[in-house]
């Protein structure tokens, strides 16, 4: 066998092995980054409910946990307990807002005390539920993917006051 045949089988073969360490490389790579990935699916959320209450409804509006943990995927009901503290009937309207605000997107409200008016007679107390998904998509994005801590903020304003705003 001439001289250069060997070089070249030598090269050839280091070349081949090369090939097969960077295939079985980048193969056990991916496969630890999906299963990494699946796990952080898993990892549960904390979010943070924060209320509040417009000074002209005289309301009291507060969770019944102030801090939940919710895995994506899963539905979660959260409640709430209000109270009118007037001696009249009175009917107040919630809004919300997500902090970081690019979580909101994979938020859906399945069912929201948030949708309508709400009305509620002199003293009366009451449990408004809010039922919840978090979409798994939430640990895909780049944006929200590290995202851990949520906070869900809702604040209860005086109808007629709100209506005549929007108008």
């Amino acid at each position: 066998m001439s001289i250069y045949k060997k070089k070249f089988l030598t090269s050839l073969s280091i070349l081949i092995f090369l090939l097969i360490f960077f295939l079985l490389s980048y193969l056990v790579l991916n496969k630890f980054q999906k299963e990494k990935n699946e796990a952080m699916a898993l990892e549960p959320i904390s979010i943070n409910l924060l209320t509040s209450v417009h000074p002209k409804l005289p309301w009291k509006f507060k969770p019944t946990k102030p801090k939940i943990t919710v895995k994506p995927g899963e539905v979660t009901t959260i409640e709430y307990i209000v109270e009118n503290l007037d001696s009249k009937e009175t009917t107040g309207i919630a809004t919300f807002v997500y902090f970081p605000s690019q979580f909101g997107s994979y938020i859906s409200k399945i069912n929201c005390f948030c949708y309508g008016a709400q009305s509620l007679k002199p003293k009366q107390k009451d449990k408004f539920t809010l039922i919840l998904l978090i979409d798994p998509e939430v640990t895909k994005d780049s944006k929200t993917k590290s995202v851990k801590e949520v906070t869900i903020q809702f604040t209860f304003f005086d109808y007629k006051e709100y209506k005549k705003k929007k108008s």
